[in-house]
């Protein structure tokens, strides 16, 4: 009696192909070369299509935005020579002259922290003023805040503010 050896899948395979005719053997192989360039196209061509056509729009969009960016910054030049030059003179003259426009009163003057740098203090000022007297300075002195510690009060739009101030 003679043992049978288990026969393997390539063995198998290879005994299955020859079976098949010259005819069949050659529409396998076309069958298959054809599920290759599908699978090919599907995994690999589609893709790369979608990302090209995606990154060309993104192109287009920062093209766009770096157009408008430039535009800004050519506006942001001509704006900055044709600014007027902030007012010379005495920075504490400017802070005091615009307090007294707005008739606003600090609670201890204006106070001079260092060469560059002025303290205001108020113990209830309109919101609406502080803001306005901040634009003002800002505007018409050259003096803005590098600091403001505001604080509520009880009556409605009023508050509690320190500001120091600096020259720009």
């Amino acid at each position: 009696m003679s043992a049978t050896m288990p026969v393997g899948r390539r063995e198998r395979l290879a005994r299955w192909w020859e079976l098949r005719s010259r005819r069949e053997r050659s529409a396998l192989l076309l069958a298959a070369a054809a599920v290759a360039l599908l699978l090919l196209w599907v995994l690999a061509w589609q893709p790369l299509q979608r990302d090209t056509e995606r990154l060309e729009r993104q192109l287009a969009e920062q093209r766009m935005a770096m157009a408008t960016a430039s535009r800004s910054a050519d506006e942001i030049a001509r704006l900055a020579q044709t600014a007027p030059a902030p007012a010379g003179g005495d920075a504490r003259t400017a802070i005091e002259g615009a307090l007294a426009r707005l008739a606003l009163k600090p609670i201890s003057g204006v106070e001079r922290l260092d060469a560059d740098r002025w303290r205001l203090s108020f113990d209830a000022i309109a919101f609406e003023s502080l803001t306005a007297l901040l634009e003002a300075l800002q505007r018409d002195a050259g003096v803005r805040a590098v600091e403001v510690s505001v604080t509520a009060r009880v009556e409605p739009g009023q508050v509690r503010a320190e500001a120091t101030l600096a020259r720009s």
